[in-house]
């Protein structure tokens, strides 16, 4: 997709929370949630503190003829006065915007994502400054909403490590001039500034988060969260800063910006996990809805050796970065040295596939197509991944008709001490499936009791369940996912050491293989893919996190390691659920009527 025009198909590609904004043009991907509506643009306009915080900013509340008013900032390479671009013009009218009702601000965090070279630093320097020296504050008077200074402010820098967060503090120092440190009474130093006319400090947070805890922080910027993961401390240092910011008095309201690159999915990072959050946010799937997501991508079917998709995609990218030498840019990503993973990640700001991911995240994502509709009582296929406690429950349908994938439920272990004891509650899963059959015209419905490590215990903590659906449903599915006189309606187990297992394990694998080529294109070339799926974040976490597992039948799909707590169960159950759709393809029993009006229903199949 190199040409300017966006069709209503590509449109329909686009997952939630993304769209295609002709105020860039381009075909850059966007996720900041800037009104097209003059009404609405005016409402969020009057409603920010924004306007008065890029006036102060770029000097517009300083008269230099009389020297009155609070100088504002510089570019820190040049030393000519700031200049915000357009694009962090509407990222901070939307994060400074607020309920006029109740002074509560709109958005409780944030992330700005960008590609190499966009500004990501100076821009979270102004941020730090802002919240140091700027109209920062929102407070009533003569019955009207404004900003001022912060009074005792404390502005902290989180990084993975000390030198990445002082980088930030030295661009926000070399925005100081003469004027402005004068004026705010400043002393720059290399771990902190401090403003002696309003006692606010700017330092650089503790890499230790035990001794960071507690700090009444009034603004904490996390630098480069792609970085920050479990193994590197990132974890701990990210939720210290969240718990700060959270306790604060409502007359502060204190939130936390991150600044990254694109993640490499599966990794954990803290910018995957907020990013996972913002995708469940716009999905629906959560009550809050005040993440800000700033992210400007190029379409995900770039093309990194064609020169015209290659160079579409560098503009898109860097759409709201004029100063970028694309031409540059385009060498680094051509260069021998850099990998496609390293390029689509920081030169096109989009999500690319580990070495041994089982699919292509780009691709699965613009195969989202959360505006199909499944209608009651259409053919539908199941399948149903189960575990006791340590995995993931999950159970996801396909369409006969066309295989479009929708998820019906997943259940997994609630994080920190909420997860203690914690099994998976087979009562609420029975009951989805039970709704799923009343629902819908199900022909074929698979269950597995058990990972694939033949755990009996997990089995038989399913048994009852999946007893009582077979007795339930044997009559009713017109082919059994174990088939024969001794078979099962709805057992579908893949152990090994069940008779059967062998076949059921090919049978699965040879699905999987489909399911990727179907998702990943003809010769995985992003764009080609024709499954469709609802966009589910809980299934498109899964079906990120899944990887290559190969066995003696071909290649099928699995956790990073048995011991891994990055779930792929939902993406097990896609694959389930086309494989059983195959099945049904192949039967034959399609000319049965809908669903409660089947007649002669088969028990048998192959």
């Amino acid at each position: 997709m190199t040409a300017t025009a966006i069709s209503e198909h590509d449109l329909a590609e686009i997952p939630a929370g993304y769209r295609v904004d002709p105020w860039f043009g381009t075909t850059a991907w966007c996720s900041l949630p800037w009104p097209d509506d003059p009404g609405e643009k005016a409402h969020l306009i009057a409603n920010s503190l924004g306007p008065q915080i890029i006036d102060w900013a770029e000097w517009r509340t300083f008269d230099e003829s009389k020297g009155k008013g609070a100088p504002g900032l510089l570019h820190h390479l040049t030393g000519a006065r700031w200049k915000f671009t357009d694009g962090q013009k509407r990222f901070l009218i939307l994060w400074y915007a607020y309920d006029p009702d109740t002074g509560r601000w709109l958005y409780r965090s944030g992330v700005k994502r960008g590609a190499k070279g966009t500004g990501k630093d100076p821009f979270g320097a102004a941020l730090c400054l802002i919240e140091l020296l700027g109209p920062s504050r929102l407070v009533r008077k003569n019955g009207r909403w404004t900003g001022e200074q912060r009074r005792m402010a404390l502005v902290q820098i989180a990084s993975n490590s000390e030198a990445q967060s002082k980088d930030v503090l030295r661009v926000a120092n070399g925005m100081l001039g003469a004027l402005t440190r004068k004026f705010f009474k400043l002393d720059c130093g290399l771990t902190r500034t401090i403003a002696g006319k309003s006692g606010g400090l700017l330092e650089i947070l503790t890499a230790s988060e035990k001794s960071s805890e507690g700090d009444p922080a009034s603004f904490i910027l996390l630098n480069e969260s792609h970085h920050m993961t479990h193994s590197s401390g990132g974890h701990l240092v990210a939720a210290v800063a969240r718990r700060n910011v959270g306790k604060s008095p409502f007359d502060v309201q204190a939130r936390v910006v991150e600044m990254t690159n694109a993640h490499s999915p599966g990794n954990d990072s803290v910018a995957e996990q907020s990013y996972n959050a913002w995708q469940a946010q716009v999905s629906g799937l959560t009550k809050l809805a005040d993440i800000l997501y700033d992210s400007i991508e190029a379409p995900p079917d770039t093309d990194i050796y064609d020169d015209e998709s290659r160079a579409a995609g560098l503009r898109a990218a860097y759409a709201d970065a004029p100063w970028s030498d694309l031409v540059r840019l385009s060498g680094e990503m051509l260069d021998i040295r850099t990998t496609i993973a390293d390029s689509i990640r920081y030169y096109l700001n989009g999500l690319a596939m580990a070495e041994d991911a089982w699919i292509d995240p780009r691709a699965f994502d613009a195969l989202a197509r959360a505006d199909i509709v499944v209608d009651d009582g259409e053919r539908i296929t199941m399948f149903l991944d189960c575990s006791k406690s340590s995995d993931a429950t999950a159970l996801v349908a396909s369409r006969v008709s066309d295989g479009h994938v929708f998820t019906l439920g997943v259940w997994s272990r609630p994080h920190g001490d909420r997860g203690k004891g914690w099994l998976a509650p087979r009562e609420k899963v029975d009951a989805a499936a039970r709704a799923a059959v009343e629902r819908y015209s199900v022909m074929w419905f698979g269950i597995d009791p058990s990972p694939a490590t033949d755990d009996e215990t997990e089995a038989l903590y399913w048994r009852d369940m999946i007893d009582g659906l077979h007795r339930d449903l044997r009559e009713q599915l017109p082919i059994w996912a174990t088939p024969g006189a001794q078979g099962n309606s709805v057992l579908f187990d893949m152990r090994l050491s069940q008779l059967g297992g062998e076949q059921r394990n090919r049978q699965f694998t040879e699905a999987a293989m489909a399911t990727r080529r179907d998702i990943n294109g003809d010769d995985d070339q992003p764009g080609t893919g024709t499954l469709t799926h609802d966009g589910d974040p809980r299934l498109r976490l899964h079906t990120h996190q899944a990887h290559r597992r190969t066995n003696k039948w071909g290649t099928s799909l699995g956790k990073a390691s048995r011991d891994s707590k990055k779930h792929c169960d939902a993406a097990v159950c896609m694959v389930g659920a086309r494989m059983g759709r195959r099945i049904v393809l192949n039967s034959g029993v399609l000319t049965a009527p809908p669903k409660g009006k089947q007649a002669g229903r088969v028990v048998a199949w192959g």
